[in-house]
């Protein structure tokens, strides 16, 4: 009969050492957990020679041995103390949450994470790039819309950088600190330093607003939070001018097309003159279907009788 599986993991400390160690070169010491047959490292800041160093000492856990110097017992202590501290938290998380032990929990103890916290400790962005990168596996998502996360995950990092907001490092923050005061903060950076569109800005919000809404379903975010969250988009109505009249979804008409001609030439996001620009091609092309701009190629064109014979038979 095996040895029962232990329902948490034991630290201990090893000298994290090359092959061909220097015997005059102190290297650094490294806690070290091992769980589910992965190990999870944490470096500290204490630096050893290779000849200072016992791996069988303290029962197995390594230690300093005297031959360091007058620091080896204080060094010693702190070491033990460390690895006694996380050991006993993850006994202890282990009681509050029978068999839910993972490689994740176990690297946010030795992160200093605070995961007595409903949202476990994790990291928002972090959270948000891994549900993005699901849904493109997947094909939920295509490329374009993917990248667009991305980049937009980029610029939130970049805006609690700036506004020394983050509470998960430098430049993020956990899942359960994203509040609609947080973002409504966001909301004012971009419009006021980024200088985007209202439009633009509910771009920004689609994969932060997603991440919320799969937080609460993973029951790391509070229903009542995430709400307020998803109510956070601004409300926008698109219009080339305050006088033009509602668009019937069917046609433009001259006017309209004038206005739209006016909007283009003073767009500030180039992303969105490209479209206006495959629009005003297409109309001037007799009304060619988007996909038939979006595939055409140089061949297809003939610039003697200026005329596109690929399309003409259609």
């Amino acid at each position: 009969m095996g040895r029962p599986k232990r329902l948490y993991p034991l630290g201990k400390y090893r000298l994290r050492v090359p092959k061909d160690a220097e015997k005059d070169k102190a290297y650094p010491v490294e806690l070290e957990y091992t769980w589910n047959r992965q190990i999870i490292r944490k470096t500290t800041n204490v630096f050893v020679k290779v000849a200072a160093w016992n791996q069988n000492g303290n029962q197995g856990r390594g230690e300093i041995r005297a031959s360091h110097g007058n620091e080896a017992k204080r060094l010693n202590q702190l070491l033990l103390a460390r690895v006694e501290r996380i050991d006993s938290l993850l006994a202890e998380y282990n009681e509050k949450h029978p068999n839910q032990i993972t490689v994740d929990v176990v690297s946010g103890f030795l992160a200093d994470k605070p995961l007595a916290r409903r949202d476990q400790g994790k990291d928002f962005v972090e959270f948000t790039l891994e549900r993005l990168a699901s849904d493109y596996s997947r094909n939920r998502i295509g490329r374009s819309r993917y990248e667009n996360g991305r980049s937009c995950m980029n610029i939130f990092r970049t805006f609690l950088r700036a506004s020394k907001l983050a509470s998960c490092g430098n430049d993020s923050v956990y899942v359960g600190d994203v509040t609609p005061e947080l973002l409504d903060s966001y909301i004012a950076w971009r419009r006021e330093v980024k200088q985007n569109s209202d439009v633009t800005i509910n771009h920004s919000l689609t994969p932060i607003l997603k991440a919320c809404a799969y937080a609460c379903e993973m029951n790391i975010m509070e229903p009542v939070l995430n709400a307020r969250i998803q109510d956070m988009r601004i409300i926008t109505k698109a219009s080339l001018s305050e006088e033009e009249s509602e668009f019937d979804g069917k046609s433009l008409n001259k006017e309209q097309m004038l206005a739209l001609m006016k909007y283009y030439k003073t767009c500030p996001e180039p992303r969105r003159k490209e479209f206006l620009e495959m629009f005003f091609f297409a109309f001037h092309a007799c009304g060619l279907r988007v996909v038939d701009v979006m595939t055409l190629q140089w061949i297809h064109i003939n610039f003697e009788r200026r005329e596109l014979p690929r399309y003409a038979k259609n």
